[in-house]
């Protein structure tokens, strides 16, 4: 009874230290990034005015309210909290990841993605070129793990289709944008993927399997929408460009990889021996310029690591600076148990990521 008492009075004591204040924080970053994303884009008619807001600068200010809250904990002891946060296996494995994943599209780079592109259209007759176009952003999306890159190395290819085929340019690009978009929903190397799975402890196999039937009757009907749109255009010519089919081969050993359930560091180590001796041997690259591509891939993920690190520092200051107002960490905590599904983590880290 006593023992029983005790818990009731415990949980007497959460409900009443549970306070909307604390939520203060997600609201800065909330009215900073999206606010003045918001204000750039469709007031000031900025061209891309989300990218014009420093997500990490908003990390930083949010976490500086956080620190600013619950006076009972001392400012260095916060600190210590954040400096724990940002030695946590999952962010050191996830950030290895990012760098790693980048080393290898660095590595595979622009020809490879052009070999799968030019090597599909000359086997598919010209009338389905689009969905050809469609299908490989999603192959290349899902090995290369980025929907912006995938467009960016595609809708050349694209804009060269319509102008030989006859096709829309429109059609063309947008059917390339909806097979990143698919495949990067799917990839074992997405930045999204890695920091789900890894906040979540959950198999990025099951991730894959689970969104894999949410994602393929959208991508089903696509082909048929953009198969309708095909039959309806008048073909005027095809698309021929000299390809290696050899460097399709480390986008398959990868994705096969991560079908496996291999673990992802080794499926991009493969993927980058392999990407590197193929680049080598087929001439298309120098060693010079293959070290430059992998720096330059681990470079640019370095903006997604310190996102990581931000949210990962903000999550343990908010825990720290919350104590007086709600019981954070149980809250974290009870939702990550009843939220634990090989579908849920991308849902979970959503909504704490930004903590």
């Amino acid at each position: 009874m006593i023992k029983i008492a005790k818990k009731m009075s415990r949980k007497h004591i959460n409900v009443k230290k549970q306070n909307p204040i604390a939520l203060l924080p997600i609201a800065v970053f909330l009215v900073l990034y999206l606010g003045l994303g918001i204000l750039f884009e469709y007031v000031m008619k900025i061209p891309m005015g989300f990218y014009n807001v420093p997500i990490i600068i908003a990390f930083l200010v949010a976490i500086l309210v956080a620190c600013l809250q619950n006076r009972s904990v001392k400012f260095d002891q916060k600190l210590e909290i954040m400096a724990q946060g940002l030695a946590d296996k999952n962010i050191i494995t996830m950030l290895l990841i990012f760098l790693t994943a980048g080393a290898f599209v660095g590595v595979v780079g622009r020809s490879s993605a052009e070999s799968v592109a030019y090597f599909m259209l000359s086997l598919i007759p010209a009338r389905f070129a689009v969905m050809v176009l469609f299908v490989v952003a999603c192959f290349v999306s899902i090995a290369m793990g980025t929907s912006v890159g995938t467009i960016t190395l595609i809708v050349p290819i694209a804009a060269a289709v319509s102008d030989a085929s006859g096709f829309g340019l429109p059609l063309c690009i947008g059917s390339v944008m909806g097979g990143a978009m698919f495949g990067d929903n799917l990839s074992f190397i997405s930045d999204t993927t890695i920091a789900a799975c890894n906040g979540q402890g959950c198999q990025m196999k099951d991730k894959f399997r689970e969104n894999f039937f949410i994602a393929l009757p959208a991508a089903v009907m696509t082909l048929v929408v953009i198969a309708i749109l095909s039959f309806r255009t008048d073909i005027a010519g095809a698309v021929s460009q000299e390809y290696h089919l050899l460097q399709i081969v480390p986008y398959i050993l990868v994705l096969i990889g991560g079908i496996a359930g291999i673990n992802v560091f080794v499926v991009l180590i493969i993927g980058i021996i392999s990407g590197t001796v193929i680049m080598l041997a087929t001439g298309n690259t120098a060693p010079y310029d293959l070290l430059t591509n992998m720096g330059s891939g681990a470079s640019g993920m370095f903006e997604t690591c310190m996102v990581s690190h931000a949210a990962m520092m903000g999550g343990s200051g908010c825990s720290a600076s919350f104590a007086f107002y709600a019981e954070t960490p149980e809250c974290i905590s009870s939702a990550q148990k009843t939220t634990f599904h090989p579908h849920s983590p991308d849902h979970t880290i959503g909504s704490f990521s930004f903590l």
